[in-house]
């Protein structure tokens, strides 16, 4: 009896594990696709490993739309298509877990932050995460950074710490919204160094450039892989005239350390230096909700507006508005696309000099290099 006892409780304990979902972030939800790929972050299937997406790649110059990544129970309930496009075992399964870099924001969403402040959107939703994925045949879990802000999801993205403190606190600021300064000002970590959401594991680069930017400059901040022990608390330096910066001596990306100096060194030297970022660039804002005391016990609150989120360069992913994975697939597979041009341009009746046949030159087998001897 106790042997049958101890075999439900593992029966269900396993059960249990295998339905565990994993949140999916709500801004990913729905359909993302760029040139070549659609992927589908929420497909609302999960295993003991996390979520599991969906991905179809975009092949034969977009002409057909290849089921290569999904959940197997999908694949039963969805056959798929076989060809001479499309392997004959099953897809890919490939499984993600989300670790949060910023607070999700979205809508009316209020984050409570320890400190007692509240953080929302400012008309545009925005956030930042680490995706873990778990590809079927590799052992170590690979880290891709992403950030999305609005309906575009972007690889290559800076953060920075909200500087709400800035704004002097006081009681005359009770229900007014304030700007922190210039959005752009401070210290910034590059967070993003995957080259893609891809169905194998993607490249991830060995350096990282983080900015520290003020009204004036821009300076480049060079960091690359290291064996170091990550400390979160050491700082690195490097001056510019009279003026000295202090930023972060080690970074932690994707699970890897990074170091912008050698061994037990606190100085940067040759810093790079320019007037604005390298890339076009696309800000989030945020609202950070302050309360105070005032002399006479009267509570206050005011808003200061600002930035945590910069993406550099064009979005990796943008959403498509209201449509399903199968209507996609569906519409892709009914489109008509136009003849290929012919090889060699159209033509009429040849007019060709027969004669040269009839009556071959004397010379026509010579060699090209004997011709003129």
């Amino acid at each position: 009896m106790k042997k049958l006892i101890l075999l439900l409780c593992l029966s269900l304990f396993s059960f249990s594990f295998a339905q565990e979902e994993t949140p999916v972030p709500e801004l990913l939800k729905g359909v993302w696709m760029n040139s070549s790929r659609y992927i589908v972050f929420d497909s609302g299937y999960s295993n003991g490993k996390g979520a599991v997406p969906m991905m179809v790649l975009r092949s034969f110059y977009k002409r057909y739309d290849d089921r290569a990544a999904e959940p197997h129970a999908y694949t039963e309930k969805n056959k798929r298509p076989l060809n001479n496009a499309t392997q004959r075992d099953l897809p890919e399964e490939i499984s993600i877990r989300f670790i949060e870099l910023t607070p999700q924001l979205a809508g009316d969403k209020i984050v409570l932050q320890e400190d007692g402040d509240e953080i929302s959107a400012d008309g545009i939703s925005s956030g930042a995460w680490t995706m873990q994925v778990k590809y079927p045949r590799e052992k170590e879990v690979c880290n891709i950074p992403f950030a999305v802000i609005g309906n575009k999801l972007y690889l290559n993205f800076i953060v920075k710490e909200e500087d709400s403190d800035k704004v002097p606190k006081g009681a005359f600021l009770d229900g007014n919204t304030m700007q922190s300064g210039n959005p752009l000002n401070g210290y910034w970590q590059d967070s993003g160094n995957a080259s893609g959401i891809l169905i194998s594991r993607p490249f991830n680069s060995k350096e990282l450039m983080s900015y520290y930017i003020n009204e004036n400059s821009v300076y480049h901040i060079r960091y690359w892989r290291t064996d170091m022990d990550y400390d979160g608390d050491k700082e690195a330096v490097f001056s510019d005239g009279d003026e000295t910066y202090r930023v972060p001596k080690h970074l932690r990306v994707s699970g890897q350390t990074f170091t912008c100096v050698n061994g037990r060194g606190t100085r940067i030297r040759n810093i790079e230096k320019s007037e604005e970022l390298p890339s076009e660039y696309e800000l989030n804002s945020i609202l950070v909700k302050k309360h105070g005391t005032d002399e006479k016990g009267n509570e206050f609150s005011y808003s200061v507006r600002t930035s945590t989120i910069c993406a550099l360069g064009k979005p990796y992913l943008e959403l498509v508005d209201g449509k399903t994975i199968e209507q996609i697939i569906r519409e892709d597979s009914e489109k008509k696309y136009p003849e290929p041009e012919p090889l060699f341009p159209p033509h009429g009746v040849l007019d060709f000099d027969w004669s040269i046949l009839e009556d071959p030159p004397a010379n026509w087998n010579m060699r090209m290099l004997d011709l003129g001897k």
